[in-house]
């Protein structure tokens, strides 16, 4: 859908695209085009889309084969895409995706995809969210802010590297797929913005290693200018984690950017057995 043809129906709607909840439609057809196309969806693949909006990317999804579950918070848009999508194939829920149990959701279908054009709001805690669900998103095809896209694809020793980077990069094989201006959406955001994969490694942590690794780097980048050790031991006794350290061969001094996610999975592995 071109800006001409969105103003219009969103003028027919009565409908004002709110900032709160980061509301910036894609007015680009060759870019959603794209999107699908670089997607691949096979014949009755189960994809979730997050923020389907008024439906552009998910129709073309639809018409791919998909068996799709799509996730609105909007009332106003969960109602128009419910009367304007009539495809069996198509699951239409009305909530938050911060709240949604998708364990429970794709309980019955594990391999499955996101697909989504992500609110910027949402997008950190909502990857965090599906890294520790039992069998993760085996791909996800994300459109969202550059600067999210950049921490996620980041490497150790850089400002943007954080405790998210680390959470992705140890289930997740990153890449950044392009850039894209803001001339693209309708409001256009004061950011750019990028389209991301996440390939799920072929062999990953199990759920309760990937719960344990959230608690120690989010208190590893608690105070990013504090060593890790002294971050970590508000959490862990200081004889341990000096232990630890003398194993790996780390430096007490270093500060939690300096850690790659692999040795960030050493740590946890050993202070899961400790704590235990």
């Amino acid at each position: 859908m071109n800006k001409k043809d969105l103003l219009v129906l969103l003028n027919k709607l009565d409908f004002h695209p709110s900032k709160k909840l980061g509301q910036n439609f894609l007015v680009d057809d060759n870019l959603l085009n794209f999107i699908n196309k670089t997607a691949n969806v096979k014949q009755d693949e189960f994809i979730i889309e997050i923020g389907p909006g008024l439906g552009d990317l998910t129709v073309r999804l639809l018409n791919s084969g998909a068996n799709l579950t799509a996730i609105e918070f909007d009332s106003r848009l969960y109602k128009y895409l419910g009367d304007f999508i009539k495809n069996p194939k198509f699951n239409l829920i009305h909530e938050d995706a911060l709240k949604v149990d998708f364990d429970d959701l794709m309980k019955n279908n594990p391999d499955f995809r996101m697909i989504a054009n992500l609110p910027y709001s949402i997008t950190t805690p909502l990857i965090a969210t599906l890294a520790v669900m039992e069998t993760p998103p085996s791909e996800m095809l994300l459109l969202l802010q550059k600067e999210t896209a950049e921490r996620l694809l980041e490497k150790p020793n850089n400002k943007n590297y954080g405790s998210i980077t680390v959470v992705t990069q140890t289930l997740y094989k990153t890449e950044l797929i392009r850039t894209v201006a803001p001339e693209v959406f309708h409001p256009q955001p004061q950011v750019h913005s990028a389209i991301v994969k996440l390939k799920r490694q072929s062999i990953y942590p199990d759920i309760d290693t990937r719960k344990f690794l959230n608690i120690v780097v989010r208190k590893a980048f608690s105070k990013r200018r504090k060593k890790v050790v002294n971050n970590l031991q508000e959490y862990f006794e200081a004889a341990d984690l000096k232990t630890i350290f003398n194993e790996f061969n780390f430096d007490q001094n270093l500060r939690a950017e300096n850690l790659s996610p692999d040795d960030y999975l050493k740590l946890t592995v050993l202070l899961m057995k400790i704590k235990k």
